[in-house]
Formats: C-alpha cells, sequence, structure tokens
C-alpha cells in the first residue's frame, strides 16, 4: 500500500503543474491535457490465473500521442505483486461531443518486482458515450528475467492479458 501511494504522489505532480498554469491564465500549448482512467485486466502466466487493476494518467502532448504511467496490482497464485506501467500511445480518434471511437497502439515497460518487470506492446478500442468512456484491449509482455514457478521450472518469457477501460470525467 506504501509503494502505490508513493506512486500516486510521483503521478499527481504532473497534474498540480498543469493546474496552476491553467489557473494563471496561461495555456497549454499544442492541446496538452491530462486525463485519468481505471481499468481490469485477466489473464495466464506460468499456468496460473490473475487479475489486475490500474489507475492511469495520461498526458497528452498532442491529439494523436500520451505517455500514460498507471499504478497497478495483480492478485493471483504466484502471481501477487504492484508496481507501475510507463507507456507511449499512439491514438487515432474519432471523438465528437457526446459519441466517439478512438483506437490506440503502443511500446512501454512494466517495473514491478524483478520476475515480473517486462518491456510490453499494448493495443485497444475505447468507445465515448457522452462523459462515460469503454473500451477493451490487449496487453503481450516480454519477461527479460522471468523467474521459475512452485516446481522450479522456468516461467514463460511472454504473457498476454485483456483488458477493459472504465473513464469518466476524463479531463483534469
Amino acid at each position: 500500500m506504501k509503494k502505490i501511494m508513493i506512486l500516486m504522489f510521483c503521478l499527481s505532480l504532473p497534474a498540480a503543474s498543469w493546474a496552476q498554469r491553467r489557473a494563471s491564465g496561461s495555456s497549454t500549448s499544442g492541446g496538452s491535457r491530462l486525463t485519468y482512467d481505471l481499468g481490469a485486466s485477466t489473464g495466464s502466466y506460468g499456468g496460473y490465473s490473475y487479475s489486475e487493476i490500474n489507475l492511469g494518467l495520461n498526458w497528452y502532448f498532442a491529439d494523436w500521442m500520451s505517455w500514460r504511467n498507471a499504478v497497478f496490482t495483480r492478485q493471483g497464485k504466484e502471481q501477487n505483486t504492484t508496481g507501475l506501467d510507463t507507456s507511449l500511445r499512439f491514438e487515432y480518434n474519432a471523438v465528437g461531443e457526446d459519441f466517439g471511437v478512438k483506437a490506440f497502439a503502443g511500446p512501454g515497460y512494466r517495473f514491478a518486482s524483478k520476475s515480473l518487470s517486462a518491456a510490453f506492446a499494448e493495443a485497444g478500442l475505447v468507445f465515448k458515450l457522452g462523459g462515460l468512456s469503454i473500451g477493451a484491449g490487449a496487453k503481450t509482455m516480454m519477461y527479460q528475467n522471468p523467474g521459475e514457478d512452485s516446481s522450479g521450472g522456468t516461467l514463460p518469457k511472454q504473457d498476454t492479458s485483456y483488458f477493459l477501460i472504465l473513464g469518466g470525467g476524463g479531463v483534469l
């Protein structure tokens, strides 16, 4: 829990800086903005299933590119860990005032326990309905040092999780 609080504090620093600039009347260049989302995923690794939840902060440099940082916790047999996912997402947006579709894809890195840290690639599709965003996607992780399972066998170097996205209120 302490790790999650520290990560949330670090993620909130850019938001405070951005809010201060905005309150003072200066504008952000190039459409820079912050959004947030809440997600859940499930997958299987080393023969054991797991579930994850995450809270993400997205910093948009342009309408088509964002830097995403998300704190997460993974729960499952021999799969318990918390950490930070950081990624660069490239997006295609067809979003109107009350309805829209967004597709995204990009690379990233997961900072977690030694055996569960990994480079990853992710992609997904999000539908906007009013103030609510609902989507789904997949994340494939490539572990550099996968470790061993409980019987001493080497864990796979790759796994794919499927996730759901729920976002609301969106822009900070």
